[in-house]
């Protein structure tokens, strides 16, 4: 993929920074620098000829794996928003600390005016929440879910959407550079549930925190009809559950305030967090900043 310039429409920032991180797999002219399409391969510095790369992740691929990584999630079309998750489970006898990360990617994009081939797959469109992706430390034997927000630009094709997730190393090997990924899995967008609302239902975007970013508390305000119960559910950016807030609705305007606090009564630590409103006519997720 092409992620030096904004020219052919597959620029994305935070491709280029998440290729910065690793060390340049190119010698010339008497010194290290990048260069694409280039394949970096377990610390080798690779080779830019396409020939020899299948052999080497289908080798690569045979080899067992300390995690199982489980994808799911929903989807707005008419939005183009919704939520992806992943469950990482540690098959191994050893606590894993690693950083989770997740990508939305678009395939079949076609220019003519790049060399080579010019139908591009996996390119990389979105990091969510970025390149950095979420640090993660998880017991041997347990599993932890990780959910992330998206949305989608008009200029993506929703129908060649796939989420990609992996869970890598957070120390680069010294001896070969490389810095190990555990375990990856992908989840086309087709494979995500659908939701759509009726004639009566308010739009999902209406629903969002006021305000954002908030420093002492954020409020939501809603009307459903009478008797429907909802469901506000905050969780850390590691997916872990820090505060529920449930009612029924009056038929009137509801207005529902997050003092900022956990269920142990204690207030959250400044950073992001992720929220889910769930009725029986509305479904949808967004993200709150407290500072």
């Amino acid at each position: 993929m092409h992620v030096v310039n904004n020219s052919f429409g597959m620029y994305c920032a935070e491709a280029l920074q998440r290729m910065y991180s690793y060390p340049p797999p190119h010698f010339q002219g008497g010194s290290w620098g990048y260069y694409t399409p280039y394949l970096w391969f377990d610390g080798h510095k690779g080779t830019t000829s396409y020939g020899t790369w299948q052999t080497r992740i289908v080798t690569r691929l045979a080899q067992s794996a300390p995690v199982t990584i489980t994808m799911w999630g929903d989807w707005w079309p008419l939005q183009g928003t919704g939520t992806v998750y992943a469950q990482f489970r540690n098959d191994s006898t050893a606590t894993l600390n690693g950083r989770a990360i997740f990508v939305v990617t678009e395939d079949s994009i076609y220019t003519q005016y790049l060399a080579g081939d010019p139908w591009h797959n996996h390119v990389a469109r979105d990091y969510l929440p970025n390149q950095n992706g979420e640090t993660v430390s998880i017991p041997a034997g347990d599993s932890l879910t990780i959910s992330q927000t998206f949305a989608l630009q008009p200029n993506w094709n929703p129908e060649m959407i796939e989420f990609v997730a992996w869970l890598q190393d957070l120390n680069m090997n010294p001896s070969d550079s490389t810095i190990e990924i555990w375990q990856g899995a992908i989840l086309d967008i087709a494979e995500l549930g659908v939701e759509e609302y009726g004639n009566n239902d308010i739009a999902a975007s209406h629903i969002a925190p006021i305000p954002n970013p908030c420093v002492s508390g954020t409020r939501f305000a809603f009307t459903l009809p009478a008797g429907d119960a909802y469901r506000i559910t905050f969780y850390d950016v590691s997916g872990r559950e820090v505060k529920t807030m449930h009612g029924i609705s009056s038929g009137n305007e509801e207005t529902v305030t997050w003092n900022l606090n956990n269920e142990q009564g204690t207030r959250v630590s400044a950073g992001v967090y992720l929220y889910r409103f769930e009725s029986t006519e509305i479904k949808t997720t967004g993200k709150v900043v407290v500072q």
